[in-house]
């Protein structure tokens, strides 16, 4: 098909990443407890699920009717790669950080974190493996899905994410190593968890000029509605309701949605996306995966010099510079024969800068795998 570059991608992208940036800043700036920053750092778990929706948006827009024939080749090479190969990378420099910390040995340190990683997705890129179960998921079933009517499936993928959701969220876990583990990290992997924003993106997708109408239409309910479910979401936090701060609780699957609507919203209403949340766009696989290195340096950095600064001072100076060295990284990456295996392609941009949405192809997560 003759696939068109949407301008609200940008903007969904580009604030979903930022947003995972700034809930990292936040969390190594404000080390004590702090009501107002805690709850800022729950509202910003929504840029992970917007991750997740755009992948799948993207999917279901460009191939509606049929897949094309290199799809898992091109998913392998730039998404599945990147992942085996940024999680050996953080397992070695986990490992090493273990060494020197402790009597144990590289080689067994390094062990102990790259089968977690690549196994169980045990580091910030395990998003990585929902997408991937995603894609699985498109690929048997969007022939059924075109068929099905969306008023039954969507609220039967939310009630089955809200349960699944909900048992790991109130239901404690039993007092076992392996029981403790899947509470408190590995629940996040199966898709099923994630199942409601699978449907929602694919149907938004494919009925695109419908999705759009529908926004527009109940506009007032589209700006409000963010605004008092993150209200009711501060509040069942700071009341115990929801004890932890994670993308991953049933309310979120309220908040997370109503803010991609939002922000499609406005990226509809805006005569032009800036050209800010379009390079953010671009370089946004690359940001993910380079910025919690960037901020550990960054750390290192401030202890060295032994500087006194405002939390506030230091989230920006986290967000800003680990933001700018994630661009710079990727860039010289991809550079290097191959070095997108490593840390994806950068995203395509706008060919034209008008307003003008037949130019290019669609970008996706990460945008090179869209082919």
């Amino acid at each position: 098909m003759n696939k068109k570059v949407i301008d609200e991608i940008f903007l969904l992208r580009s604030i979903a990443c930022l947003s995972i940036v700034f809930l990292h800043a936040f969390a190594r700036s404000f080390l004590e407890e702090n009501g107002i920053v805690n709850s800022i750092n729950m509202l910003l778990t929504f840029g992970t699920p917007t991750f997740v929706f755009i992948s799948e948006f993207i999917l279901a827009r460009s191939y509606p009717d049929k897949l094309p024939a290199n799809f898992w080749g091109k998913r392998m090479k730039y998404v599945l790669l990147p992942y085996l190969l940024f999680g050996t990378f953080y397992a070695g420099s986990k490992g090493l950080e273990l060494t020197l910390s402790s009597d144990i040995g590289f080689a067994s340190a390094f062990l102990q974190y790259w089968w977690k990683h690549l196994l169980l997705g045990d580091f910030h890129g395990y998003f990585i493996l929902i997408i991937l179960q995603f894609y699985i998921l498109h690929y048997y079933f969007h022939s059924y899905l075109k068929k099905w009517n969306p008023k039954i499936v969507l609220p039967i993928s939310f009630l089955i994410s809200a349960v699944y959701l909900g048992f790991f969220n109130f239901v404690p876990a039993v007092q076992t190593p392996v029981s403790q583990y899947v509470w408190d990290k590995f629940y996040w992997i199966p898709f099923v968890g994630w199942l409601f924003y699978f449907t929602l993106a694919y149907y938004c997708g494919r009925y695109y000029e419908a999705f759009m109408k529908l926004l527009k239409d109940h506009s007032k309910a589209v700006v409000i509605a963010p605004i008092v479910i993150a209200g009711m979401s501060v509040f069942l936090f700071n009341h115990g309701i929801f004890a932890k701060i994670s993308s991953k609780q049933i309310d979120i699957l309220f908040f997370a949605t109503s803010m991609i609507f939002l922000i499609y919203y406005i990226g509809m209403k805006a005569r032009r996306i800036s050209t800010f949340f379009v390079v953010i766009s671009q370089y946004s696989f690359g940001i993910y995966l380079f910025h919690p290195l960037f901020m550990a340096v960054i750390y290192i950095a401030l202890s060295i010099l032994s500087v006194s600064l405002h939390p506030l001072v230091e989230t920006v100076i986290y967000s800003v510079i680990s933001v700018g060295l994630s661009i710079i990284a990727t860039y010289i990456v991809n550079k290097v024969p191959y070095g997108y295996y490593f840390s994806g392609k950068i995203g395509m941009g706008r060919k034209d800068e008008s307003r003008e949405k037949t130019t290019a192809p669609l970008p996706t997560v990460p945008q090179s795998a869209t082919k």
